[in-house]
């Protein structure tokens, strides 16, 4: 483990994906030779859920003519609409894909992404030995991994999940959809005190509230210009495909434009979690702080949630560490005592069982103005409505590995 992590900023644009689109559409529209607009395009698309657009985009070209990442962005458009044809049409593409692949990274996200079309199309054999070849090119891919180990748990096979995760561990491997499968499985398989271990929120979870950034005198103040900030940032946007949010409002990418309210509070939660980070044990056996990166960025978004708005179960695929920082909670919430609007962590029932999740257990926090939450990425967590005409406001972030 290496002495000390070094955690920089995540770098801002300084328009949105959506300016962004509008501006490449018309260039396109301009250029409509150029392949290098077109790639941008299609990226663009998807990050703004316009995933017909992305196959409207290629209707008339030949996938075998494409390269490997714009072949993989249409096999993902397709995927995403969630449509049977379209989804036989993913599968066709990743394999595209896998043939336009320049080495072994690319295969393994080729495969990776054939293995989700097939699993989806009842192909469960074939799904597994796409998995398999993926993680067998890239030990560290965290999509086959996830869906090799979501393939075993859908077939009841909680044991088969720990020997794969085995082997990747042999080789190196330490993320946390490696972590998180080992908690569900030890879980399932009886061994609670084991998953409570692994899973370890109780160790290495933090909750405090954070002192005024540098330059304010009260920490109201300060959240009430941070809520203004993200109430009229240019990417606010209703859902987005792909995340746990239900009737939602978020920001994905807050740190884009001026955002000077977000660039103070993230050069504060920095050292936050630097002090944090700093009081775990040099020499430690448990494999998530063996996996803690030497350098990352802090990436964050938003989430604004009304009346109805939750977050499903999930965890942080791609962080280490995460968090959350709470800008402005109704006044219900703050003065409940029930679980509207807390923020949960435990097992989801849908993929523990619901007598494995109650044998883990949960622990519900009930979120303050000016509260910073920090707990390890594969901790899987979730929200309640709160139920209030008030909004909820909350900046979530997740520390990269780099």
């Amino acid at each position: 483990m290496t002495d000390h992590m070094k955690i920089d900023h995540e770098v801002g644009k300084r328009i949105t994906a959506a300016d962004e689109c509008a501006l490449v559409i018309a260039a396109y529209a301009r250029n409509p030779a150029s392949t290098l607009l077109r790639a941008r395009l299609a990226v663009l698309f998807t990050r703004n859920d316009r995933f017909d657009d992305v196959i409207a985009l290629y209707a008339d070209i030949d996938p075998s003519s494409l390269d490997f990442a714009e072949v993989l962005v249409l096999a993902n458009a397709h995927m995403s609409v969630e449509r049977p044809d379209d989804t036989a049409r993913a599968a066709a593409l990743a394999t595209v894909a896998f043939e336009r692949a320049d080495h072994g990274l690319q295969r393994a996200a080729a495969l990776a992404a054939r293995g989700k079309a097939q699993r989806r199309l009842g192909a469960t054999d074939a799904a597994e030995q796409s998995l398999k070849e993926a993680l067998a090119y890239d030990p560290h891919n965290k999509d086959a991994c996830k869906r090799l180990a979501s393939l075993h748990f859908d077939t009841g096979a909680p044991e088969r999940v720990l020997d794969e995760m085995a082997q990747l561990d042999a080789q190196g491997v330490g993320h946390s959809r490696l972590f998180a499968a080992q908690t569900l499985a030890l879980a399932q398989l009886g061994r609670i005190d084991a998953a409570r271990e692994q899973d370890g929120w109780n160790r290495f979870a933090y909750r405090g509230t954070l002192a005024p950034p540098a330059g304010w005198d009260r920490l109201d103040a300060f959240n009430a210009a941070l809520a203004a900030e993200l109430l009229n940032h240019r990417g606010l946007r209703y859902e987005r495909y792909g995340t746990a949010s239900r009737d939602s409002w978020r920001v994905d990418d807050p740190m884009t434009g001026r955002g000077p309210r977000i660039r103070e509070l993230f050069t504060h939660i920095i050292g936050v979690i630097d002090r944090h980070v700093a009081e775990f044990p040099s020499e430690e056996s448990h494999p998530w702080l063996r996996a803690r990166p030497g350098s990352a960025t802090l990436h964050s978004g938003c989430v604004v949630t009304e009346h109805a708005g939750y977050e499903d179960w999930h965890m942080h695929q791609a962080g280490w560490l995460s968090g959350v920082y709470y800008v402005h909670v109704p006044a219900p919430v703050l003065n409940g005592t029930d679980e509207r609007g807390c923020i949960e962590f435990g097992l989801p029932e849908d993929l523990a069982g619901t007598d494995c999740a109650r044998s883990f257990g949960s622990k519900r926090v009930r979120p303050q103005p000016g509260m910073v939450l920090l707990f390890p990425s594969h901790c899987h967590h979730r929200t309640y409505p709160h139920g209030d005409v008030d909004r909820r406001i909350c900046v979530a972030f997740d520390v990269l590995p780099a």
